[in-house]
């Protein structure tokens, strides 16, 4: 397969071992990208049931996996995917904690082309502000993590600084619908559908 040009897909909190995240990083492929999928959390994903879990400490789970030991991870994939697989050109696909990610690797010198991240999760305001490369996002109006006043202002910062950026609003999508939603619900569905061909058509228009 060719590797000139490949996705970085970055997953939520349930990691590359969450059966959804794998076929999502399997459609970026079937797209004719290199894909590469890092486990994030060094096998310690949350589990899919675990945030219903009152036992469960979401703040002592996050702080095992602190910003600075992901930013290393990435920064070592991107390394690889340039030295020894030649890649090209490089983006980002992330989703809800992959999705802070995106935007801080596509701050100048960060290794990022191009970067897609649906319900991004904790991205500051100077995060976006350091943005220099084509972006796309994902929204979703149900989704509490990114209410409009959040979704405004990452609009308003991306405008100011003159990069080609492009965000979607999806009807009845919750936070995590490009990952897992109730696709018996034709709205939820085709929010979930039509964020991956949003990324694709993104990616494919400037890579």
């Amino acid at each position: 397969m060719k590797t000139d040009r490949a996705v970085l897909f970055l997953t939520d909190i349930f990691g590359v071992q969450f059966v959804n995240n794998r076929l999502l990083a399997d459609n970026f492929a079937r797209a004719g990208y290199f894909v590469a999928a890092p486990d994030l959390f060094k096998a310690d994903p949350v589990g899919i049931n675990q945030l219903s879990d009152p036992t469960f400490s979401f703040a002592d789970w996050n702080s095992k996996h602190p910003q600075v030991v992901i930013d290393g991870i990435i920064d070592s994939i991107i390394s690889a995917l340039q030295s020894q697989f030649g890649s090209k050109k490089i983006a980002a696909a992330g989703y809800c904690f992959g999705g802070k990610f995106v935007t801080r690797h596509l701050a100048p010198g960060n290794g990022l082309d191009v970067g897609f991240t649906a319900h991004p999760s904790n991205v500051l305001d100077a995060e976006y502000q350091a943005v220099a490369n084509p972006l796309s996002i994902a929204f979703g109006d149900l989704d509490t993590a990114n209410p409009p006043a959040a979704r405004a202002s990452a609009e308003s910062i991306l405008r100011a600084s003159n990069i080609a950026f492009q965000t979607s609003l999806y009807s009845n999508a919750e936070h995590g619908f490009a990952v897992r939603t109730n696709l018996s619900d034709p709205q939820k569905k085709f929010a979930q559908e039509s964020a991956y061909y949003q990324a694709v058509r993104f990616f494919d228009t400037w890579m």
